[in-house]
């Protein structure tokens, strides 16, 4: 069957879970798509696969490839991916972004308004903003990112990255977006009484009730699991108020995507980037060859050792001997730089404009750019990070049931309760802006009927609009307390006024004595 028609995995009911993880591994170890997350990496560190293999050959008479251990053979590797990758990731969340709560009751609730959001609050500061950071450049790079969510011995939520190489889901639906089962296959390097580590490898087994660990080089023999103080295993279990253990009832891996597809960002400029760094490589093995002219000899035995010594006399004594039939010359041969270089800078820009990257070397960045034209150069990683913020919207809400799992279990409140909340996410992006000319557009909203917070929000010098909203109210008071002109009294109560005896003590009374 064509790949483009598998749109599942299906396992009968027969299958032991041993047999089901091994099935899994095994259809993963020449999964191609697990292939490009790991050529990404090497791409990422800068190491061109199709350039580290490059090799300088001649052939002989018989079409053989013989390597040439004479000629030039330069291995120059770009960052171009690493530079794509960390744009987007500085660019979506560099920034701390913003998090709100709404119910069907109130459309906008800040964090600080509640308990539920005070928690919230108190874990973006902790751990997710943090994290965000990093899962988003492996959402890039690998085109789908995983997070693991766990509670540790003093019941503190904790969430951690794992390497997408080593997650294997099984999807219960084509959308990708229903766990059905997941594999974690790793190896660990145990030393057991020997200075010599043994490679042991490991296949963790998930599912919605339960998580079994194989031993790999056994067999996928079922192995205990670590166990805590109180006998759980480690990791398996949510630990509630009364140490008993139970299921968080989802498997507890999230994913971030990068794409619908979840396909890596270099599925997009590979081929680019192998011919920019081949073109580079080449023109230096052609500058390097050329410093040397080739030495033309008529008259001479066409035996190689005959040629290398007539070539070594020449270069020691700069003259040579021949028959009077004879004639040497030297010919120079020139690379073409010129178009070597017209030829590199066509690729870097089709390897940014593919990459949905921002050509920091255009043009329109000198002199003083206005915001339209910012905006207009930015705008292809836009589109980029506008689907990005999607995938990442999708995860904190796939986050939260766990979030409201832990926040129940550690008796701060019920699920149901915090079910009714709904959560907003909004990227702060890290465009560069002419912050003079914005200022100008945030005087002239002043008298246009925006909202103060609006105008705060688009001022670039603002970070935070709620801690700004909180000094201008302290500077309010202040400047009232020192304009007593502004003191005014408070105005009396209707009621005080319609019977001013009420209120009053008994011996205040009017003609009433002491």
């Amino acid at each position: 069957m064509d790949a483009e028609k598998k749109i599942g995995i299906t396992f009968s009911g027969d299958l032991t879970p041993s047999q089901i993880a091994q099935i899994i591994v095994e259809k993963n170890r020449v999964n191609p798509e697990i292939e490009l997350m790991k050529s990404a990496d090497k791409y990422f560190s800068g190491h061109n696969e199709t350039i580290e293999k490059k090799k300088r050959v001649y052939y002989d008479k018989n079409r053989t490839p013989i390597e040439n251990p004479f000629a030039s053979n330069a291995r120059v590797k770009s960052k171009f991916l690493r530079m794509l990758v960390q744009q987007k990731q500085d660019y979506a969340f560099a920034k701390t972004f913003v998090m709100k709560l709404s119910t069907d009751e109130q459309e906008e609730i800040n964090l600080s308004e509640n308990e539920y959001g005070k928690a919230w609050k108190k874990f973006l500061d902790d751990s997710l903003f943090k994290l965000s950071y990093t899962l988003s450049g492996q959402a890039v790079n690998h085109g789908i990112a995983w997070a693991y969510p766990w509670i540790d011995e003093k019941g503190k939520l904790m969430l951690k990255d794992v390497p997408s190489t080593l997650i294997y889901p099984v999807w219960k639906d084509r959308q990708h977006t229903q766990l059905d089962r997941l594999i974690y296959n790793y190896s660990v390097e145990a030393y057991r009484g020997s200075v010599n580590p043994t490679v042991e490898e490991y296949a963790e087994y998930w599912s919605d009730t339960e998580r079994i660990l194989f031993s790999v080089n056994d067999g996928y023999k079922e192995i205990p699991l670590a166990e805590d103080s109180s006998g759980n295993p480690f990791h398996s279990h949510m630990i509630s108020g009364d140490g008993e253990g139970v299921s968080w009832g989802r498997i507890p891996f999230i994913c971030f995507k990068g794409t619908d597809d979840e396909a890596p960002l270099l599925s997009f400029v590979r081929e680019q980037v192998d011919s920019y760094d081949e073109l580079s490589s080449r023109s230096v093995d052609g500058l390097v060859d050329d410093l040397d002219p080739i030495l033309v000899v008529k008259g001479i035995s066409p035996d190689v050792s005959d040629i290398i010594e007539a070539r070594e006399i020449a270069k020691m004594t700069r003259t040579i001997s021949l028959e009077d039939d004879g004639s040497a010359n030297y010919i120079e041969c020139k690379t073409n730089v010129d178009g070597n270089l017209k030829s590199k800078e066509d690729l870097r820009r089709d390897i940014i404009k593919f990459g949905y990257g921002v050509d920091y070397e255009d043009a329109r960045f000198g002199g003083n750019p206005n915001q339209l034209v910012i905006k207009s150069l930015y705008q292809n990683m836009d589109t980029y990070c506008d689907g990005l913020e999607r995938h990442f919207q999708d995860f904190i809400n796939d986050f939260k049931y766990f979030f409201d799992k832990w926040y129940e279990f550690t008796g701060q409140g019920s699920f149901e309760e915090s079910e009714k909340y709904r959560i907003l996410v909004k990227l702060d992006r890290s465009m560069m802006i002419n912050q003079s000319a914005q200022i100008d557009d945030c005087v002239k909203l002043a008298n246009t009927g925006v909202s103060k917070k609006t105008q705060l929000e688009f001022n670039p010098v603002v970070q935070d609009v709620e801690l700004e909203e909180e000094r201008l109210k302290e500077e309010e008071k202040e400047s009232s307390k020192e304009n007593s002109l502004f003191n005014f009294p408070e105005k009396e109560n209707e009621e005080e006024k319609e019977n001013p005896e009420e209120g009053k003590k008994p011996d205040e009374k009017e003609g009433e004595e002491k």
